[in-house]
């Protein structure tokens, strides 16, 4: 299980986890949906010890995030990365690989094969798309030991039919693992009934119970209530203008 309690994190004047509190259990989905700015891949970033935070504690089955026992149960997907161009996708794969106790080559091989990159995965990763580093990416995740995936928008880049691919892998291997997501693709959220949706907004994190109510709370909680609004004033004055 993931504990994080009482986190605060700012950036300047800009408190964007005010005293969170919420846990992770070892196996399932859970996806983290929010307006721009409100703090999800700042949360991430604090769980793998990639960001500090003023106060608060996060573990990881009991274990410090910063130790690296509890780094080893969890791979991090953001979704801005720069892996290393000069490495051929086979050799960045292995570099991760050896910083983990554990992996599976089969597994790896099963999974680069089902997204089609066998061919590619000898070429350099400067020759690859945005989707075939995040298909990599996936690859490597599901071929280590660990407990928790975390993954910042994991379907962008992504065609369809490889989306469709990734979800049904995440879906089947939720069985035995932790999937944390930060998403904002209504199309899985909706369709994906046993994933636990949470909403952060305004440094908290609620559970919601209506998934098909997200859309109106993040125009509400956000500007594009006002963006809205400015539309309609706009046209309606713009075509009082012509007329």
């Amino acid at each position: 299980m993931i504990t994080i309690s009482e986190l605060q994190k700012s950036y300047k004047d800009n408190r964007v986890l005010q005293k969170l509190y919420i846990e992770f259990d070892p196996v399932g989905i859970d996806i983290i949906v929010g307006i721009n700015g409100s703090g999800k891949t700042t949360l991430l970033n604090c769980i793998c010890d990639i960001t500090p935070f003023e106060s608060g504690s996060i573990t990881v089955d009991s274990i410090d995030r910063k130790e690296k026992q509890a780094k080893e149960k969890m791979y991090y997907i953001p979704s801005d990365f720069y892996l290393p161009e000069y490495l051929s996708g086979k050799e960045y794969a292995d570099f991760v690989f050896s910083r983990y106790p554990h992996k599976d080559l089969k597994q790896f091989n099963f999974v680069i094969r089902l997204y089609n990159l066998e061919s590619a995965l000898h070429k350099k990763i400067s020759d690859y798309s945005y989707g075939m580093k995040k298909k990599l990416q996936i690859a490597v995740s599901l071929a280590l030991d660990v407990q928790y995936v975390l993954a910042d928008e994991i379907f962008n880049g992504l065609d369809y039919e490889s989306y469709l691919l990734t979800e049904y892998l995440i879906n089947t291997f939720a069985n035995s693992r932790k999937f944390i997501l930060v998403s904002h693709n209504m199309d899985y959220i909706k369709r994906n009934t046993r994933a636990r949706v949470y909403l952060l907004s305004a440094g908290k994190m609620d559970l919601v119970e209506d998934v098909y109510q997200i859309e109106e709370i993040v125009i509400n909680n956000g500007e594009l209530k006002k963006y809205y609004d400015e539309i309609d004033r706009f046209l309606y004055d713009h075509k009082g203008s012509i007329e």
